[in-house]
């Protein structure tokens, strides 16, 4: 039996409780620090218009297949300052080129340009990329009727 002389403490004074709530404790907490965390640092790389981009794949689907068509291909060059395109193929009258460049991981560094005609199916525009590594391009004329993608490497400069 128990001896008067000893006092039993509350369960919340106890050490045997106090540690077994610790640890499910611990874990609801960094669990809410973990959801705050999340919302307030939203992925950037996942489209809010993933749908109209899925419809636009089989037109561009379609321009690339004019390209091929047409035996259309480039050639990129991305020098310190300049960027310059070389359309090998079907002579080209168009007196520019609407370029979109894209990084793959971030989407503040892309860019869309006109490239003007500098000699027969060169373009060149002055540009110095703002990050080196694998880049994404797409070259479309001005009638919008072909369209070439391709990827290209920036080297370090």
């Amino acid at each position: 039996m128990l001896n008067s002389k000893q006092t039993l403490k509350p369960w919340y004074k106890q050490f045997w409780p106090c540690f077994l709530f610790f640890f499910p404790l611990t874990a609801v907490v960094a669990g809410v620090i973990t959801f705050i965390i999340a919302q307030n640092n939203s992925p950037v790389l996942v489209s809010g218009n993933y749908y109209k981009e899925g419809l636009a794949i089989n037109v561009n689907k379609r321009l690339q297949d004019n390209a091929m068509a047409l035996g259309l291909s480039a050639k990129i060059i991305a020098k310190k300052t300049t960027l310059t395109i070389h359309i090998n193929g079907l002579e080209l009258d168009s007196p520019s080129l609407f370029v979109n460049l894209q990084h793959p991981a971030f989407d503040e560094l892309d860019k869309q340009l006109i490239l003007p005609k500098i000699a027969k199916n060169v373009f060149q525009t002055p540009l110095a990329m703002p990050k080196k590594g694998k880049w994404y391009i797409s070259i479309k004329d001005q009638t919008n009727e072909w369209e070439i993608r391709q990827s290209f490497v920036v080297p370090r400069f």
